[in-house]
């Protein structure tokens, strides 16, 4: 499902006159939020090598999404927690040049596992309306009741609105619970 069916199937359930483009900018924050909600792990694999610190990653990957790091069969937890001691394995990610650093670095050569939580990576613009949200495809049609929440919302219809909100918070809710389950795309 595409950003133009998706405001074409919303605008039937709310019939306004408010602009695509406004809703083009409302669809760009829902495809964020679901994400927020909706935690899907992802897998990021890298080589090590002995002696080197530090290592690029893909640009999806943000430092508040990392929920695992593996080296070899050494865990590596982050240097933002407070109970990270120096004498432990510890990692730090800088999302501006998406670059991992172990510490201590890796003794030997080993292959290293990343785990974190897929993120909204497309920004919709007016001029494209055929892009699908990042959401996975079973959870496009939520993105119509969220549009038809806002779209209620500003006509001041606020029965609608909450009546599509819970609708889609709970579709949302679902597929949170689904993937913390253990369910890895």
């Amino acid at each position: 499902m595409n950003i133009n069916e998706i405001i074409s199937e919303a605008n039937m359930l709310v019939p306004n006159d408010v602009p695509v483009a406004d809703k083009v900018i409302w669809l760009n924050a829902l495809n964020q939020d679901f994400f927020n909600v909706v935690k899907i792990p992802k897998v990021a694999q890298f080589d090590c090598v002995a002696g080197q610190t530090d290592y690029p990653l893909q640009a999806d990957v943000r430092q508040k999404n990392i929920d695992m790091v593996l080296i070899g069969p050494s865990q590596y937890r982050s240097m933002d927690r407070e109970d990270v001691t120096p004498y432990q394995n510890a990692f730090a990610y800088d999302d501006t040049t998406k670059t991992i650093s172990l510490y201590p670095a890796p003794y030997t050569d080993l292959r290293g596992f990343l785990r974190y939580h897929r993120i909204a990576t497309t920004t919709f613009l007016s001029t494209a309306l055929s892009v699908s949200p990042d959401a996975p495809e079973e959870y496009h049609w939520t993105f119509i009741p969220a549009l038809a929440a806002m779209l209620a919302n500003s006509q001041d219809d606020s029965v609608k609105a909450s009546n599509y909100e819970n609708q889609y918070k709970a579709a949302w809710n679902v597929a949170s619970q689904n993937y913390q389950a253990g369910a890895v795309q």
